[in-house]
């Protein structure tokens, strides 16, 4: 992750807001951040630069059209800063941010609408992720709604070896709106809410709390919640004025597009791989479609997977028994026999005693459980057997799929 890039561009974002720096000229040289690693750690250092020019001259942009009008925009100079900031020095990224976002538009208003929440979070993801579904912040935050591991859970995400839904825009989006929805019920303010979707509603109770205000914007001005939140929410209001009148500002929108997919029920453990070479398509084509599937592998037992709808029907014909025949997915069953040792298991098979349980969701081996082991079920005996020889009374070794 080449965060250095991400760090220098963020940290000229978080001094934009200033009390007494001027507003910052176009950069002369623009540099385009593609990398999504960069994009994102860029965001995370620079909201200091919303809230350092709080008082410098902006002219306040006119809006007027429906995601603007969904949620009402504050008057507030970081605001005015970001704006400034985002239309200079990181317009080239915020350009390929949007560009992006017509891919999940139309899922995202269809969400939003069922939520009975404003259409402008929509774009939430251009300051959270850029709408890449496989982007992990330094905190550990993933996806493009950016959820940290224990929120996911919280709101019905899986989260474990096999499978991140997280990346999964579609139930990702939902669980966001959800969470989002919880949050404006909590605090009856888009922007206190918006301040708790980055920072957690605990700290800014907290910060209430201890200043006695009622605002987001009392709290910025006391710097009474962290840097980044700070920023945080500033920018989301800055991206939601140049999406709802791109032109004006030099920026441009995509149409919404929906890609021809069909969702095919399928029996794992089964490769992304193996399924492309069936279909006689990329394998790159069916990641980018299935971005949850961690391993690139359908995890075991039956689940839903996207594919191009032009081949659906060869894969429907074959979904049940296709992982008999793929030789490229290094998985087997095993049953745990009495006087096996998780380290020595994991050496013997050259993995870490962590990615054994953690394939499994357990935190320790139990006897006569069945286990799966990243390994293919031809060479497990060959690896083990060493192992076994060794012991008094041990038998062959049994492994299949």
């Amino acid at each position: 992750m080449r965060e250095a890039r991400w760090a220098t561009l963020a940290f000229a974002l978080s001094t934009v807001a200033c009390a007494t720096a001027p507003v910052p000229q176009p950069a002369p040289r623009p540099v385009l951040v593609s990398d999504a690693a960069e994009f994102r750690a860029a965001l995370e250092n620079a909201y200091a630069k919303i809230t350092a020019h709080e008082q410098t001259p902006v002219d306040a942009p006119k809006v007027d059209v429906e995601a603007a009008a969904s949620i009402p925009i504050p008057e507030h100079q970081s605001i005015r800063g970001a704006l400034a900031y985002f239309t200079t020095e990181l317009k080239p990224d915020i350009q390929q941010s949007l560009i992006r976002s017509a891919q999940y538009k139309n899922l995202i208003d269809r969400v939003l609408d069922e939520f009975k929440l404003p259409k402008g979070l929509a774009y939430l993801p251009v300051i959270e992720s850029a709408y890449l579904p496989t982007l992990t912040s330094r905190a550990g935050a993933h996806g493009i709604w950016q959820f940290m591991p224990d929120t996911a859970r919280e709101y019905g995400l899986r989260v474990d070896w096999w499978v991140d839904e997280r990346a999964d825009p579609d139930r990702s989006t939902r669980a966001a709106a959800a969470y989002l929805k919880d949050l404006h019920r909590e605090f009856q303010d888009w922007p206190l809410a918006l301040a708790a979707y980055n920072a957690g509603p605990g700290r800014i109770h907290r910060a209430l709390d201890a200043t006695g205000t009622r605002t987001f914007w009392e709290l910025l001005e006391l710097e009474a919640i962290p840097r980044e939140t700070r920023g945080y929410v500033p920018t989301f209001f800055a991206s939601l004025i140049i999406a709802s009148d791109p032109s004006t500002y030099g920026f441009r929108l995509a149409g919404a597009v929906d890609v021809d997919v069909k969702r095919i029920e399928i029996e794992g453990p089964l490769s992304l791989r193996f399924l492309a070479e069936s279909a006689n398509i990329d394998e790159e084509i069916l990641r980018d479609l299935n971005p949850a599937l961690r391993q690139g592998v359908v995890p075991p037992g039956r689940a839903i997977v996207r594919v191009p709808a032009k081949v659906a029907e060869i894969i429907e014909a074959r979904a049940a028994t296709m992982k008999n025949d793929d030789s490229h997915v290094a998985i087997c069953m095993y049953a745990v026999r009495e006087g096996d040792n998780l380290k020595r298991l994991a050496r013997a098979i050259g993995t870490k005693p962590q990615t054994i349980l953690a394939m499994n969701g357990v935190r320790r081996l139990r006897r006569g459980e069945s286990i799966y082991l990243p390994v293919r079920a031809h060479e497990l005996g060959n690896l083990l057997a060493g192992r076994r020889k060794a012991r008094r009374g041990d038998t062959a070794l049994t492994g299949g799929m």
